[in-house]
């Protein structure tokens, strides 16, 4: 099914991204981007934030005698080479992650379970933040009466609808419902040899939720910093619109960075938001009166950054590969 829909998504992020090309005069889309000169790498410099505070929020994930010997610049060479992979790998957001947990075992001797349990922690603070994050914007959103009714009733619509999804997903971390699904399977279904991956998924669970109950500072200091990565998010699109030479609003900078954020998670399924990116931020540009040239050109904007940043990913990759291991290899438990 998988193999299926992958491409299909693909098409219907081309298909959007080629609607978003032809909404728009793509000539003032190029004079706005000359305009920036080397403002561009002012731009990609600061993503570095953005980066750096995910690392400190995924390094808070880890339970204290795990992360100790793990520097923090360790964490974000780690997450900047396994982000470079969740693009170039047909498995989407999810191809990085076995890099991840593949370099924490060789490099600091955690556990496949450890690095995976602390990525999941690490997706769902990164997501609650995004939630907090989100609400100040559709206040802002609501406070200004240029904006239409429908435009404001759909931003919160797909808030309230994301927030109730990711509040499910951390209910059933912290309580360990697969845990009990994956004994119910076994009862229901016996067999007379032991299921190997059932017990390290009951295992991975187990981390997880003795996460939650026992290092409670730690899950609000991820969910903090992760909060802080987001607000890096509005400072980049700040100066994004700078060297573009069009001042924007504190609020309305909030507004933008919140609804962008909001339509990426909703079109995770498409590799990269190819085409929902650009599409969303030309609505959210043309919705606030503005240009939509001027949203097409901050989205491409945005692409330049990604792929200077997959690049670097991947040369960090390189060379981390021809270093010898820091920790003699254990079998998995």
């Amino acid at each position: 099914m998988t193999r299926f829909l992958k491409p299909l998504f693909l098409i219907l992020g081309l298909l959007l991204f080629v609607w978003a090309l032809r909404k728009v005069d793509l000539s003032q889309v190029g004079d706005l981007l000359l305009e920036m000169g080397p403002g561009l790498l002012v731009v990609i410099l600061a993503y570095g934030l953005v980066a750096w505070f995910d690392a400190l929020s995924w390094k808070c994930t880890f339970k204290p005698e795990e992360s100790e010997t793990i520097h923090p610049f360790a964490i974000f060479r780690i997450r900047t080479i396994g982000e470079a992979f969740n693009v170039i790998t047909p498995l989407g957001t999810m191809g990085g992650e076995p890099v991840k947990a593949h370099l924490l075992k060789e490099k600091y001797g955690l556990t496949y379970k450890q690095g995976v349990a602390s990525q999941v922690v690490a997706r769902t603070t990164l997501t609650v933040s995004l939630i907090l994050f989100m609400v100040p914007g559709v206040v802002f959103l609501f406070m200004d009466e240029s904006i239409s009714e429908t435009f404001k009733t759909s931003s919160l619509t797909g808030l309230i609808t994301f927030s109730v999804l990711i509040f499910l997903f951390l209910l059933f971390q912290i309580t360990g419902t697969l845990s009990r699904v994956a004994h119910g399977f076994n009862r229901i279904f016996p067999t007379p040899t032991p299921r190997p991956s059932l017990e390290h998924l009951v295992a991975l669970c187990g981390m997880m939720s003795g996460y939650y109950r026992q290092h409670r500072g730690l899950f609000l200091k991820s969910i903090a910093f992760a909060f802080l990565g987001w607000v890096a998010g509005v400072l980049e699109l700040y100066l994004t619109l700078y060297f573009l030479g069009i001042p924007v609003g504190f609020e309305e900078l909030w507004i933008i960075e919140s609804l962008l954020q909001l339509i990426r998670a909703g079109s995770f399924f498409i590799p990269l938001s190819l085409g929902a990116q650009e599409g969303g931020l030309i609505l959210i540009f043309t919705s606030l009166g503005m240009a939509g040239p001027l949203g097409l050109a901050v989205s491409f904007v945005r692409r330049i950054r990604e792929l200077v940043w997959i690049g670097l990913g991947l040369l960090l990759g390189w060379g981390m590969s021809f270093r010898p291991s820091t920790v003699p290899l254990e079998p998995e438990e």
